[in-house]
């Protein structure tokens, strides 16, 4: 092994270069900060849009463009509305869905890029710490805590958890079979780990006691209420709203139990059915009627209404805002954070070193110095 203890071996003739080799050293390490934040803004900025577009362009189209006919060409109380932002954009071949599925999945891979939890202060908590707590899981072969960096969990679980989100489609629950519950738990899971995991991060980052992370390191933007109520009052706002959406998805998958009424109706179509429709819509609804009835699927009756509705658009629009509110959080740090300021030099160090043959390091001999 390697003795940590032996001094360092400087050169004469490196001294005369100690002004070049900081000015490489600051040039590589403000364009690695600089390439962090323009990674997180982009990719958070792009996660919004997708969240924002996706939300919006769902709603008009269940709204005003589908229309509130059933599959028997009946009036509805109302348009089809979607529970979650999942199904509302699980057809990627819809405007929401394409919107969605391009915007978050670019959104992810700029903010896998950043690595930015290693590069910003108002983030960096020190890589010593460990998910679980020193103890939990013993110690390596050399002494290390087992665990999992917490920096590394920031790393990985935002931006991977919503490109499973958007990679990943979770259909109307009246027409999955088992394995689209079983990619659906996969979608879901990956909601948690985006949204949930990030917000508890942030509130660790914010809470814990001791920590290296920097705040309000820009006097400016000081003013108000300052980097740390900011971020604090965001990552608040996203925790109330995962609550909220988990308390009125349970409500609503226990309607029968609490006797709230009135839930979606969705039906295979019958033979009487089709006979009816034969004879007085003709061809249109028969058709979609009689596939579905060939390959047992449901589709809608009547909608919810009452309230039941009231839980459906709570837990719709609770879990939009969620996302909305993590993914502002992101930006929020890029706002904050000092190392968006960075000034490059406007000269690029030259590779070679001193406009000459490329520069080799001197052996470590001083026979050879």
């Amino acid at each position: 092994m390697e003795d940590n203890k032996t001094p360092f071996r400087v050169c004469p003739h490196w001294e005369l270069r100690r002004d070049e080799f900081d000015r490489r050293l600051d040039f590589v390490d403000g364009l690695t900060r600089l390439r962090s934040t323009s990674f997180l803004f982009v990719g958070a900025l792009l996660g919004y849009c997708g969240f924002l577009m996706g939300a919006l362009l769902g709603f008009y189209k269940q709204i005003v463009e589908k229309g509130p006919l059933n599959f028997l060409g009946q009036q509805q109380n109302h348009s089809y509305f979607p529970a979650t932002v999942s199904e509302m954009v699980w057809n990627t071949s819809s405007a929401g869905g394409k919107c969605f599925f391009a915007f978050v999945l670019i959104g992810g891979i700029c903010m896998l890029s950043s690595w930015y939890p290693w590069s910003l202060r108002n983030v960096y908590i020190g890589d010593d710490l460990r998910f679980p707590p020193p103890g939990w899981l013993g110690t390596n072969q050399l002494g290390h805590p087992r665990g999992i960096r917490i920096l590394m969990l920031r790393q990985f679980l935002p931006p991977i958890g919503i490109m499973l989100v958007a990679c990943i489609p979770a259909p109307p629950a009246a027409n999955r079979d088992f394995s689209d519950t079983v990619s659906s738990i996969v979608h879901t899971m990956g909601a948690v780990m985006s949204i949930g995991g990030y917000a508890f991060i942030e509130l660790y980052t914010l809470l814990g006691h001791n920590l290296p992370v920097k705040f309000d390191t820009i006097k400016p933007y000081n003013k108000g209420w300052g980097e740390w109520r900011v971020r604090m009052g965001t990552v608040l706002f996203c925790l109330f709203f995962i609550g909220a959406f988990q308390t009125f998805g349970m409500l609503a998958g226990q309607a029968h139990r609490f006797g709230i009424c009135c839930e979606d109706q969705w039906e295979i179509p019958t033979q009487e059915d089709l006979n009816y429709l034969n004879t007085t819509l003709g061809n249109g609804f028969f058709f979609e009627d009689d596939m579905a009835k060939a390959h047992n699927k449901h589709l809608l009756k009547q909608t919810a209404s009452g309230t039941f509705l009231f839980l459906k658009l709570g837990e719709y629009w609770c879990e939009v805002l969620a996302g909305l509110t993590m993914l502002y959080s992101h930006l929020v740090i890029w706002w904050y954070c000092p190392e968006r300021h960075i000034d490059l030099s406007e000269e690029l160090p030259d590779p070679d070193g001193d406009d000459g043959k490329i520069y080799s390091a001197p052996s470590a001999d001083p026979a050879v110095c």
